[in-house]
């Protein structure tokens, strides 16, 4: 791989635009669809448990397919696959805007999640191949600045596109972006040609691919599909034994493959192994709590989905304000007492509104975002650094990887779970149809949203035990206060 570092300063810059996009693309997706779901329901007249598919199909397949993805571009070539994950992108967010139906739409999200898969896989990578050293952190924090952005404006863009458009444009701006994207990215980013080890190439793992893929599809389809089909329904049953099955043999099969999709060698490391889990709880409560967030202000307080959307900016600026804060706080006081502060005030954020969710006022709904924003910008950055800190250098690629792919797998189940805990209240004829013409008691639809947010206290409990168990190697601590790269 020599010969990839790119000298020239505005190539570099070109470089590094190319990768801070992608990663601005794919954070932003993540969060513009919220908003709009409310609306997306009601037009296809669906219940809360199809609308969450459309949030879950896109992040199930960017979780299952990311060490896929990252495998395939060391054999191809990180500038194929990027270019071809900007193209499953364009694609997948072309037809989403098309769809005619709930199905359809929920598989274009599939194909717009293999493309951000394909971007969040080899995209970071890029920085360290083509930029010196001496410029990486300006690199970097470039990237970091722009899927923050995404974040930030999701949920806002998503409401104003929805009220004053459509909600199907919120799909399709992302073709003509996403076509000049390749533009740029054929344009700027070097080609290389792939070395060939002396030994062969190993044999592709797909079996590892397939075991997870299906052991994860089938556990959320029966997480999303339980209440609406009955817990002791035969084929919900079957779908979580087949999960069990599934994931259970693709653990052992890893262990023993000569090149295995994921590296389990690195959960040997404690700090990995207890912070990489902690962070899959507190980021299920808040994808869970997002998801749903959007239906309680349009039916609780009857909120427009432009001001749905503004609303959402309270947590997202203040995070992006505390994270580089917290994130060099830890440089003296150590990492874990932050992300057990920080992960014990998002439970705290829960439960608070789990007490108050039922005031008129939205005033309580303002101070919750706050909140968890403030908690999840002290946790976030904090346990990143605590996670991959004790990580040796040569495994850092695979444990970010892995890291990712469990805060994604956090966030899918954290959506499938607060979905079948908010509808285990709703009268059957509630389900396949959209809530806002359902004609609800407002008091079942709070004890909904109660029993819903009482779960998340409990994800960020969990969340808080494996933190206080990540004992942090103080020597091995690097890049504390880089800030958040995996949101």
């Amino acid at each position: 791989m020599t010969g990839q570092i790119i000298e020239d300063k505005r190539m570099q810059t070109w470089i590094v635009i190319s990768v801070a996009f992608a990663s601005f693309m794919a954070a932003l997706d993540t969060y513009i669809v919220n908003v709009a779901l409310p609306t997306i329901a009601h037009y296809f007249n669906v219940g809360t448990s199809d609308a969450a598919l459309v949030t879950l199909a896109y992040l199930l397949i960017i979780t299952s397919t990311l060490p896929i993805f990252g495998k395939i571009g060391d054999r191809i070539g990180f500038k194929t696959v990027f270019i071809l994950g900007f193209a499953f992108f364009a694609a997948g967010s072309l037809l989403c805007g098309l769809s005619p139906h709930i199905y359809l739409l929920v598989g274009s999200r599939c194909i717009q999640g293999i493309g951000a898969a394909m971007l969040y896989a080899v995209g970071m990578a890029l920085v360290p191949r083509h930029i010196p050293e001496n410029r990486r952190g300006w690199a970097f924090g470039i990237v970091a600045t722009l899927a923050g952005l995404g974040v930030v404006i999701g949920a806002p863009l998503g409401g104003v596109i929805t009220q004053y458009l459509d909600w199907h444009w919120i799909f399709l701006i992302n073709v003509p972006v996403g076509v000049v994207a390749i533009f740029v990215a054929l344009k700027v980013i070097p080609s290389r040609k792939v070395e060939k080890s002396s030994g062969g190439k190993k044999p592709f793992d797909f079996a590892g691919a397939i075991m997870s893929f299906l052991g994860l599809a089938a556990l959320v389809s029966a997480l999303n599909k339980g209440q609406e089909a009955g817990w002791q329904h035969p084929g919900i049953i079957a779908s979580f034994i087949l999960s069990g099955i599934l994931l259970i043999g693709f653990i052992f099969w890893e262990r023993r493959c000569k090149d295995p999709l994921l590296d389990l060698g690195i959960f040997k490391i404690s700090s990995f192994r207890y912070g990489a889990l902690a962070a899959l709880f507190p980021w299920a409560a808040f994808a869970g709590g997002n998801f749903l967030l959007p239906f309680y202000l349009q039916l609780e307080k009857g909120l427009q989905t432009s001001v749905i959307g503004a609303i959402f900016l309270i947590s997202s600026i203040i995070y992006i304000i505390v994270s580089p804060v917290t994130g060099k706080l830890s440089d003296r006081t150590g990492a874990r007492i932050i992300c057990c502060i920080g992960v014990a005030g998002a439970a705290l954020s829960s439960l608070f509104f789990v007490f108050t969710l039922g005031i008129a006022s939205l005033t309580p709904v303002l101070i919750y975002l706050a909140l968890v924003g403030f908690f999840m910008g002290a946790f976030v950055p904090v346990n990143n650094s605590l996670t991959l800190g004790s990580v040796p250098e040569a495994s850092q690629g695979t444990a970010s990887a892995a890291s990712r792919a469990l805060i994604n797998l956090g966030m899918v189940l954290g959506v499938a779970i607060y979905e079948t805990i908010f509808s285990a209240v709703l009268p059957d004829s509630a389900l396949n149809t959209s809530l806002a013409s359902a004609n609800i008691p407002h008091d079942v639809l709070n004890q909904g949203f109660r029993n819903a947010f009482i779960v998340g206290v409990g994800m960020c409990a969990a969340g808080f035990v494996l933190s206080l168990l990540a004992k942090e190697d103080r020597k091995a601590v690097r890049n504390k206060s880089r800030g958040d790269l995996v949101a």
